[in-house]
């Protein structure tokens, strides 16, 4: 497939991303929405698909989870133990190194592990009553560790968060949720990656999708590779990257990309309209980096756009 700009990719990245006509399964479709704050979260799956995203959390239909970055997402239900199991390990590693510094031994971590999943068997827990548990068997949640560790389990495909309690973070073992888990892994795993992270996202580089995830550019690659006709390639007129789409934006008019970058947008911090790519510069003016983020303390606020590309918020 070949665009005439740059602004054609942006127009079709406004049509995958479900900006231009929602869809009612825009949790599935967009594979994981990232959800650092949890009303932009919503607010984001709202937007896309014109439903009560607060009820389908309350229903488990959609779940929190820590699938990638070691940043918590929204997610379809069926798609959190084989996403996070895929895209954590690097995560996890890193994080273990730091649990020396939290005064965190292997002993702890795996006292904690198992009093948690042992209380959770019962049901959810809130993340206060977590926090109770591991004082219990002797280790102090306050200043980092609690975090830590809740992150940590949530990391291993597992454990997600359910509906809030309140104010509250819950979790509970994926196990009980209502929705039978899609049972895939490696190469498998790494092809439903890459041919919905392009159906969701694209067109987008290797390098997107290498970030997005948190996989290494080669497993990124792989992953490309293996979506196979669903990963086509995109060439830009007078420019040398290669994007990749999947193959039913080929059906999209030049009419229809121009009318879809008429669509004027208010969108949350942490949308992944914004952080869905590596590379920003194109539709990220450099001035509003430090506005609208992510920032050095990786922040992110509020934006407006227009003609595709991102404006401050009113």
């Amino acid at each position: 497939m070949h665009l005439r700009s740059f602004r054609d990719v942006l127009a079709h990245r406004l049509i995958a991303q479900a900006l231009v006509a929602p869809r009612a399964d825009a949790a599935a479709h967009m594979l994981a929405t990232q959800d650092q704050i949890y009303a932009a979260g919503v607010t984001a799956l709202q937007i896309r698909s014109g439903s009560d995203v607060l009820q389908e959390i309350r229903e488990h239909r959609i779940v929190r989870a820590w699938t990638q970055r070691g940043t918590v997402h929204l997610v379809a239900a069926q798609d959190v133990g084989w996403l996070t199991r895929l895209c954590s390990p690097r995560v996890e590693a890193a994080a273990a190194k730091r649990r020396p510094g939290l005064g965190l031994t292997p002993q702890d971590y795996d006292r904690a592990h198992a009093a948690f999943r042992e209380r959770l068997a019962d049901g959810p827990l809130t993340r206060p009553q977590a926090y109770d548990l591991f004082r219990a068997v002797g280790i102090s949640p306050e200043n980092g560790p609690g975090q830590h560790l809740l992150r940590s389990f949530g990391g291993q495909g597992d454990i997600a968060q359910g509906p809030r309690e309140g104010s509250d973070d819950t979790f509970l073992l994926v196990e009980h949720l209502p929705t039978p888990q899609r049972e895939i892994d490696g190469d498998d795993a790494l092809r439903e990656l890459a041919v919905r992270f392009l159906a969701s996202h694209g067109p987008a580089t290797v390098q997107d999708l290498s970030w997005w995830s948190g996989l290494t550019v080669r497993d990124a690659k792989r992953a490309v590779e293996l979506a196979g006709d669903h990963a086509e390639k995109v060439t830009i007129e007078g420019r040398t990257e290669t994007l990749y789409a999947p193959p039913a934006a080929e059906q999209i008019s030049d009419e229809q990309l121009d009318a879809a970058l008429q669509t004027e947008l208010e969108l949350p911090a942490f949308d992944e309209y914004l952080l869905g790519y590596k590379d920003r510069s194109e539709f990220l003016p450099a001035e509003l980096v430090q506005v609208v983020g992510p920032t050095k303390n990786g922040m992110c606020r509020p934006f407006r756009v227009r003609q595709g590309i991102i404006a401050a918020a009113e």
